[in-house]
């Protein structure tokens, strides 16, 4: 008994890769939720995936799992500071607790590309040579709709049926989704259309006339400057 959990463990952890790294399963985890291909020469390149809310991206297939555990790269992402006042969700980008572990899906900002988000600096972002990043991967992208480009690669990726989020914007992307599906054994993936003036729930998977939490095009779009902070 002892000697299997001894293995299972070795496996967990042989599984487990590092952040920025080509794994065999021909990604890179760039950071626990985010990923890019691999080239032939074992580097990460393109368009950068971010796998569904609530799956890791991982080191073997699926990419995205469910499963925190497997998780290929662990980051400092999303954890609020000692004070509770914010958390890096990117590189360059933060998002505010207010006071609360868990940091704001609404409020937050963005550092530049000058500077660094790191959870230790009460300032938040700093020069790269003081302070290290804490959290790698883009974070969200600042009033960009999506980092989804086709949706049939997206769902061939993730290999997980559903309806997911296609993008932000609150007059277009927001009111769109990707539902992937499988067909003779493949994944495939097709972009709908919310009708009328409703938009997707990613929680609910339906079209609602409320507005959700992430749509919005400047939700994002704050610079150090405009944050309000004690």
């Amino acid at each position: 008994m002892l000697r299997l959990l001894i293995i299972m463990g070795a496996c967990i952890l042989g599984c487990q890769a590092a952040c920025n790294t080509c794994n065999t399963n021909g990604v890179s985890c760039i950071s626990e939720t985010e990923f890019q291909f691999c080239s032939s020469d074992s580097e990460p390149i393109g368009t950068l995936y971010t796998c569904p809310t609530g799956y890791y991206c991982t080191a073997s297939t699926p990419i995205c799992s469910s499963v925190a555990s497997s998780a290929g790269c662990t980051t400092g992402c999303n954890k609020c500071s000692g004070d509770n006042r914010f958390a890096c969700t990117g590189s360059h980008t933060f998002a505010l607790c207010l006071g609360s572990s868990t940091p704001s899906t609404s409020i937050g900002g963005s550092c530049g590309t000058e500077y660094v988000c790191n959870v230790g600096n009460s300032n938040i972002c700093g020069s790269p040579a003081t302070y290290a990043v804490s959290c790698s991967g883009s974070g969200t992208p600042d009033c960009d709709s999506t980092t989804i480009t086709d949706a049939n690669e997206y769902c061939r990726t993730i290999q997980t049926a559903g309806k997911y989020p296609y993008g932000r914007a609150t007059s277009t992307t927001c009111r769109q989704y990707v539902n992937c599906y499988t067909a003779a054994g493949v994944f495939y993936g097709n972009v709908y259309t919310c009708p009328g003036l409703t938009y997707f729930d990613s929680t609910s998977k339906l079209c609602t006339t409320q507005t959700q939490a992430r749509c919005s095009d400047t939700v994002s779009c704050l610079t150090l400057k405009d944050r309000v902070l004690p």
